[in-house]
């Protein structure tokens, strides 16, 4: 006498699979965001023995050596800065910009960055040295 083993029906249950996907991804968004420390250490400004006190309410705008424009902590396109700027700058009494270049970015990037502020209507436009210390 033969007996028939009985298979069970197999089914793939995809939603704790879909679960961890989920999780994976939050977390390497989470993760992977950009900390503004990071972009502060990727930049060497020129040195200098002149020193300014700094004003707490101007926007800080970033320049990376390739040429990556930051505004605050956005990522900014050079057509969209003038526009952000304005924006970011609408409420203030005193339209202040401060400018960290790194030394090796081009200098054409600094005057399309200038034209921009220009466009925005700033009214006050420095820039970030590193003091020169002997």
């Amino acid at each position: 006498m033969k007996y028939k083993v009985k298979k069970d029906d197999l089914e793939l249950n995809l939603a704790p699979m879909i679960d961890v996907v989920f999780l994976l991804l939050i977390f390497f968004i989470v993760a992977s965001t950009l900390n503004i420390r990071e972009v502060k250490e990727n930049i060497q400004l020129p040195k200098t023995e002149v020193t300014e006190e700094k004003n707490s309410n101007e926007v800080k705008i970033y320049i990376t050596k390739e040429a990556n424009i930051y505004l605050g902590k956005d990522k900014v396109e050079l057509e969209d800065l003038a526009l952000k700027l304005e924006g970011k700058l609408k409420d203030s009494s005193q339209k202040n910009i401060s400018i960290f270049a790194d030394q090796q970015v081009a200098f054409q990037e600094v005057i399309r960055v200038m034209d921009a502020a220009k466009k925005a209507d700033v009214d006050n436009l420095s820039f970030a040295l590193e003091e020169h210390k002997e």
